[in-house]
């Protein structure tokens, strides 16, 4: 089972702050005890040299009613359980209680005697702590006692009362035991009241830990967490509180990561919705590449053919038209027969065109290519070609942009495309029309376009597959199906592009495509 963070260090810090509390309390509780009892026994050695004092002449004089009286008054004090002077063999000579008065103390008898008879005290430390013990007493209360050496004194083995000598250096011991309650009293109290403030101040500054903690730290990573699980489940949710430390550059970062999923999600739904599309569009753009290689290919091997076939016609033709010439004009024929030399002569330049025609479709020469205007070749070829037969019922119109820049051509080579797909477009209008012809740039503003619409008979949607093809023509025997494959060959040469556009009925639009620049 996981814990929540905040408990976790809830948990943490409480465990610390009672640990190092409670090191703190012992420490500060053992030198406070340690303190009041240096101050006890300080006391108890102040009482005891008081007592001394006060006996002292007494002893010298040897009243000992008077030393008897003076102990029972002292011991009247506050506090004072008892006090009494012990000789040298042990025997209580004075005391706050008669009934012990003559006893003697056996070594170990009495907890007072370990002071001096431990072994593990120091005897030779004079402090007056080292001379004290607590112990209980008879009743079972804790007592402070403290035994205090009588010496021999100039003055007393000088006496003429006594009969101590010189050489005796201890004459007994005066012992004196007070009340431990009012000292372990005030400890207690210490100890409650210390046991309570550190009790008070793990509360507190757990309590003060736990709400900076979910402030600062757990509702930042709550959030966190509820936003990243909203990303997971597709909903786009950004965190608009970022704080200004470790945990708002990681929610920063968050953001950054969502932004970036979102788009990434958005052009994956885009790409999808569209994939249809880019498939088609994709497919037709393949098929088109194929169509262009296959009519290249074709168009390469029909050069090759076509420009064989038309050398070996070219020299029949020629010797036809020769022969059929000077027979014609011969008086010797018969006038019947001229009229035939004549069709067999009008015939054989027929078809010395044709392989004139073939022949220039075979051997479509490099373009010399030069930065050219081409609203002036339009203008140069419309000029060449209004006064042919098929043009004289249709109207021109030119929609030139005046701003169009030159592009990279052979004017010759453009003036013959252009020539074969107006002269195209005006036999498609036979009862007249209207040609239309616009000049501009495209969108990328790295191509020309001349765009030609006419407002003729159109063509059919299979026808215009095959319109580029070599040898296919719509005009049936007129014309021999070579001028839009020459056209498309010249604009492949100089890398741009044609299209046809067709309505039956309604007419055709060819958009010829140039670079204006080399590619």
């Amino acid at each position: 089972m996981r814990l929540k963070l905040i408990v976790q260090i809830s948990l943490i810090t409480g465990i610390v702050l009672l640990f190092t509390s409670l090191l703190f309390g012992y420490f500060n509780i053992s030198t406070l005890k340690h303190a009041f009892l240096q101050g006890a026994v300080s006391d108890l050695d102040h009482l005891g040299e008081s007592i001394f004092r006060a006996v002292f002449h007494q002893m010298l004089e040897n009243d000992r009613n008077a030393i008897q009286v003076t102990i029972g008054e002292v011991g009247e004090g506050k506090g004072i359980e008892r006090i009494r002077i012990l000789n040298q063999e042990g025997m209580v000579a004075f005391s706050t209680r008669n009934e012990e008065i003559g006893t003697t103390i056996k070594r170990g008898q009495a907890p007072a005697c370990m002071v001096c008879h431990d072994d593990e005290m120091s005897h030779g430390d004079p402090s007056p702590l080292a001379h004290s013990r607590m112990f209980l007493d008879n009743n079972g209360v804790k007592v402070l006692g403290m035994i205090r050496p009588i010496y021999n004194e100039k003055t007393c083995w000088t006496g003429a009362c006594h009969a101590h000598s010189k050489d005796t250096q201890f004459l007994g011991l005066l012992d004196i035991t007070i009340s431990a309650e009012p000292m372990l009293s005030v400890i207690r109290n210490y100890r409650n009241n210390t046991v309570i403030q550190i009790l008070f101040l793990i509360l507190s500054i757990s309590l003060c830990l736990t709400l900076l903690t979910k402030k600062l730290i757990i509702q930042p990573v709550h959030t966190l967490l509820e936003h990243t699980r909203a990303v997971g489940k597709g909903h786009w949710r950004f965190i608009k509180s970022v704080p200004g430390d470790e945990l708002g550059e990681l929610a920063e970062a968050f953001n950054d990561m969502t932004g970036k999923l979102k788009k990434n999600r958005e052009e994956m739904d885009e790409w999808a919705a569209t994939l249809e599309t880019r498939v088609e569009e994709r497919t037709r753009e393949i098929k088109e590449m194929q169509s262009v290689l296959v009519r290249s290919e074709k168009l390469a091997s029909l050069g090759e053919l076509v420009a064989g076939i038309a050398h070996e016609l070219n020299n029949p033709l020629t010797g036809l038209m020769l022969h059929a010439s000077f027979l014609s004009g011969d008086p010797r024929l018969n006038d019947g027969l001229v009229e035939d030399c004549q069709i067999v002569i009008h015939e054989a330049k027929r078809c010395s065109k044709i392989v004139k025609e073939l022949l220039d479709f075979a051997r479509v020469s490099d373009p010399q290519k030069l930065m050219q205007p081409i609203n002036k070749i339009i203008d140069r070829t419309t000029a060449l070609i209004e006064h042919h037969a098929d043009f004289k019922d249709t109207n021109v119109i030119k929609e030139y942009d005046p701003d169009l820049p030159e592009a990279l051509m052979d004017a010759s080579q453009i003036e013959q495309v252009l020539i074969n797909i107006m002269i195209n477009a005006s036999q498609a209008m036979p009862g007249g029309g209207e040609l239309r012809i616009k000049t501009g740039v495209n969108a990328s503003r790295d191509h020309v376009y001349v765009r030609i619409e006419d407002t003729g008979c159109g063509i059919s949607e299979e026808n215009i597959e095959k319109l580029f093809d070599p040898f296919f023509s719509t005009k049936g025997h007129k014309g021999t199906g070579l001028g839009l494959s020459v056209s498309y060959g010249i604009i492949q040469s100089h890398s741009g592009d044609i299209v046809v556009e067709s309505k039956l009925g309604k007419g055709t639009v060819f958009t010829i495509t140039l670079p204006m620049m080399a590619l």
